[in-house]
């Protein structure tokens, strides 16, 4: 629609356009339009340095992205506050981390609700242990007491108002509470007596997270997945008979509770063990599709010999990497659209080239993939990420980020005849203390 403009010789957005655009906008324009017009106003805006009625290019930005968050709440049963009773005195849920292999980003709204989403990931192990943790006790008194461990924040609500704010992203329970609300324990807004909702339940109750020997920014999910431990915990402690995909859709909606965005493979990737492809069709309410990849027994364990986890000794700083890229997406940028829709098809192709027991084309693929992945965003590598690779050059066959890359880990497939421990004894004499070194992991 800014765009167009130009085509009558209008270079830049006045007050009279911004003001028919914006109610535009508002009333008649379907979802896919609404969100376009209001983030191509808001690079007209920023372009031109121009603020109307007071209103900034980055309050138009937000209200693109708000859009699109509102959009898939509605499509939800989440405001459906349902009645428990806590049917367990004591509950504790410990789940692991997630690789991403193929399609990453084409999980993520609008692009898998327009177009659909392919994404192959696995569970793992880190450190010999599934480092997220949930913790739920049941308590005589009716309140409830949250815990974030290793934030070493403690805190008691007793009103329901108190847990429907939870927007704050400083907020060291915003998780939990968005998770009361997205498993319809507590309405999202509106009067609610806390008290009398515990003692139809049963009791108050205790609620603890924590995510062990896992660096901030790490780009194994282990937010959504904490997400999902927090869904699949209440599910226990309550009785429900939430299946896996119940979970999925319980985090997914979660998220927009809290304004976090993102998509739905992290939690798929943690929430269900194994090495899986994963898939939606276009579509608000996104019905997600979970096989399986089942392996050789020769092929897994070459796959578990020659796969290495790399720590940068780094932490991802991007606040705005998500609406960067999904903006970009949203905004029609052509490498954009080129390279999501590329790695849908080296997702499916990586699943066939594993199911035929062909670690060196999988390898391959993932150079293929970690080319597309900085095409889609120049910030997946830096100096930093650049030399380790070099520095192994000559011991790796593919090479990969994991999350959004920029920072956190790196994947690696080593050649045939490399171990972990000549991978590290290499990281070691270039890096030294550092904190760059291989880190052990398990498929589960």
């Amino acid at each position: 629609y800014v765009d167009s403009l130009k085509t009558f010789g209008i270079t830049e957005l006045d007050e009279k356009q911004f003001d028919m655009l914006m109610e535009m906008a508002e009333k008649e324009l379907p979802f896919e339009e609404k969100i376009r017009v209001l983030y191509s106003i808001s690079r007209s805006m920023k372009f031109m340095k121009k603020n109307f009625h007071g209103i900034s290019y980055d309050q138009i930005e937000q209200k693109c992205f708000a859009t699109i968050q509102q959009e898939i709440f509605k499509a939800s049963n989440v405001n459906q506050v349902k009645k428990y009773k806590i049917a367990e005195n004591q509950v504790k849920v410990s789940l692991p981390v997630r690789v991403n292999w193929g399609g990453g980003w084409t999980d993520t709204p609008p692009y898998c609700n327009e177009k659909g989403g392919v994404v192959l990931n696995a569970a793992i192990l880190l450190n010999g242990q599934e480092p997220i943790e949930v913790e739920l006790r049941k308590l005589p008194e009716k309140h409830i007491e949250f815990a974030s461990l290793d934030l070493d924040a403690h805190g008691v609500v007793t009103t329901a108002a108190e847990i429907q704010d939870c927007h704050n992203p400083y907020d060291s329970f915003a998780l939990h509470k968005a998770a009361l609300i997205a498993c319809g324990i507590i309405p999202m807004e509106g009067e609610a007596d806390l008290e009398k909702i515990l003692d139809e339940m049963g009791g108050g109750f205790y609620m603890s997270t924590r995510v062990k020997g896992v660096p901030k920014g790490s780009g194994l999910g282990t937010s959504s997945i904490l997400s999902g431990a927090c869904v699949r915990a209440l599910g226990k402690f309550l009785g429900t008979t939430w299946s896996d995909s119940d979970v999925y859709e319980l985090v997914l909606n979660l998220e927009q509770i809290m304004s976090t965005g993102g998509g739905w493979q992290d939690q798929v990737g943690g929430v269900t063990p194994g090495i899986k492809f994963i898939t939606t069709k276009p579509g608000i309410d996104q019905k997600i599709q979970v096989e399986h990849v089942e392996l050789e027994s020769e092929t897994l364990q070459e796959l578990e010999e020659r796969f290495a986890l790399i720590y940068t000794g780094q932490r991802r700083l991007a606040r705005n990497l998500l609406r960067d890229v999904v903006g970009n997406y949203i905004g029609s940028r052509r490498e954009s659209l080129e390279a999501l829709a590329e790695m849908e098809k080296t997702a499916v192709l990586m699943k066939f080239e594993l199911q035929c027991g062909n670690i060196d084309g999988f390898a391959e693929l993932l150079n293929t993939h970690w080319e597309l992945s900085k095409q889609l965003d120049k910030g997946s590598t830096n100096t930093c990420i650049d030399q380790i690779f070099v520095s192994i050059e000559d011991l790796i066959d593919g090479r990969f980020i994991s999350g959004a890359g920029g920072g956190g880990f790196l994947q690696v497939i080593m050649k045939k005849g490399v171990t972990r421990q000549m991978l590290s004894r290499r990281l070691h004499e270039v890096f030294q203390d550092s904190g760059v070194d291989v880190w052990e992991t398990r498929f589960i």
